[in-house]
């Protein structure tokens, strides 16, 4: 979340202060509401500004400088790290509902003994189950023991509370670069069962909505420098 220190949002002030302040603003609200303490906030906006939807390098940074203030470990920053690399595993479950649209996989059947095996490992490992993961278990029961492995992996740290790692993954679920609504609604509900309150997984929301600005500080950036205006339209 940048702010009042950031030379990136000293120069959109230093252009157009009326646009910078509001943004400001909105800031202080996001940062002001709700309960969560200052460490997870600064998960929150590490997992927001690592994920592969996103990656930018100075915001986690700074948001990985401030957790470490707040009282994170190490171990704890590493798990954050982890499950914001779990996205990729999205563009297997976002696929996989056209392709059952236009090539049906029988889900009528019975699982095999392997299959079974797998869908209880993961029940236990993951702690849900969702048609996406029953129509990739019978399409490709190898990929799915090896994504078990890879998306259980980071929990099975033990450093992140629970409750902390579903902020982490609605972090990355909600971002304005990825906006993954079943895995959003998924971990919105364990938070909850987890003792979130409606006010927290909104302080959630609020928090990631700050990378948006990121547009404004690059583009305003380059509109300072050189390679613009009058020496732009002659090159």
């Amino acid at each position: 979340m940048a702010d009042e220190r950031s030379a990136g949002v000293d120069e959109v002030l230093r252009q157009s202060p009326v646009f910078a302040h509001a943004h400001l603003r909105m800031n202080a609200s996001a940062l002001a509401g709700g309960a969560l303490s200052r460490k997870t906030r600064e998960f929150v906006l590490l997992a927001a500004n690592l994920n592969a939807t996103h990656v930018n390098t100075d915001a986690a940074r700074e948001h990985m400088r401030r957790a470490r203030a707040a009282g994170a470990s190490d171990d704890e920053l590493r798990e954050v790290i982890q499950c914001a690399s779990l996205v990729g595993i999205h563009a297997v479950i976002v696929g996989l509902e056209p392709l059952q649209h236009l090539v049906p996989t029988d889900l009528s059947r019975d699982l095999t003994p392997g299959e079974s095996e797998l869908k209880r490992a993961f029940e236990e490992r993951r702690r849900y189950w969702s048609a996406h993961w029953e129509q990739l278990l019978r399409l490709d029961s190898d990929y799915f023991s090896a994504v078990l492995d890879f998306s259980a992996a980071p929990a099975e740290s033990g450093a992140l509370s629970a409750l902390d790692r579903e902020y982490v993954y609605i972090a990355f679920d909600c971002s304005p670069t990825h906006m993954f609504e079943p895995g959003l609604e998924l971990h919105m509900r364990t938070a909850l069962e987890l003792g979130a309150s409606s006010a927290d997984l909104l302080s959630v929301l609020k928090l990631v909505s700050s990378i948006g600005f990121e547009a404004a500080i690059a583009g305003y950036e380059l509109l300072a420098g050189p390679g613009t205006g009058d020496n732009l339209a002659n090159e």
